[in-house]
């Protein structure tokens, strides 16, 4: 099954970029045996940052101030995105049997650093959230009216010219 994953070809490739991918730091691997059915999980982890207690739950149309540190104080907070949907509901059994791919929501907020003191970014703004000396204080919002599923995205650099890959994620249910 791992053979499979790994030997498929673009564009349908996402489980071979998935165990390539350079930035990941741990691995965890499931396996699953119902009768004559055989499932395998793969879960590839890049750790890059710790992330203090926050409420798992929280009111709608709140912000939620998330702190912690990157584990490599020299390694950069890139971004910090901050996505939604909706509550999920029960699926057709057709739609249970077509194959996808998943991914993040298309629409998000994104929040950049506080930029030095008297200066601005491009579009006038000076920034989201602070980060210095390798930690973070991130406000994010929890703007819908609706209820949904909140995934806080944290982008890590690990050197200026890297291109930015998901540190870690965090998911908070607004009710």
């Amino acid at each position: 099954m791992h053979t499979t994953m790994h030997a498929e070809k673009p564009p349908n490739d996402g489980h071979r970029q998935a165990i390539l991918a350079s930035q990941h730091t741990h691995a965890g691997f499931g396996i699953a045996l119902n009768g004559h059915s055989l499932r395998l999980s793969e879960l590839y982890v890049s750790r890059y940052l710790e992330v203090n207690p926050f409420p798992r739950q929280a009111k709608r149309r709140t912000t939620l101030v998330l702190t912690g540190k990157l584990l490599n104080p020299a390694h950069f907070l890139h971004e910090v995105d901050v996505f939604f949907e909706p509550l999920p509901a029960p699926p057709s059994v057709d739609w249970l049997r077509t194959p996808r791919g998943y991914a993040l929501p298309d629409e998000y907020v994104g929040l950049r650093p506080q930029a030095p003191h008297g200066a601005h970014y491009g579009d006038g703004s000076t920034g989201d959230y602070e980060w210095a000396n390798g930690k973070f204080r991130v406000p994010a919002k929890l703007s819908r009216d609706a209820p949904g599923i909140y995934t806080i995205v944290f982008w890590i650099r690990r050197v200026p010219a890297d291109k930015a890959f998901p540190g870690a994620e965090v998911c908070i249910c607004a009710e």
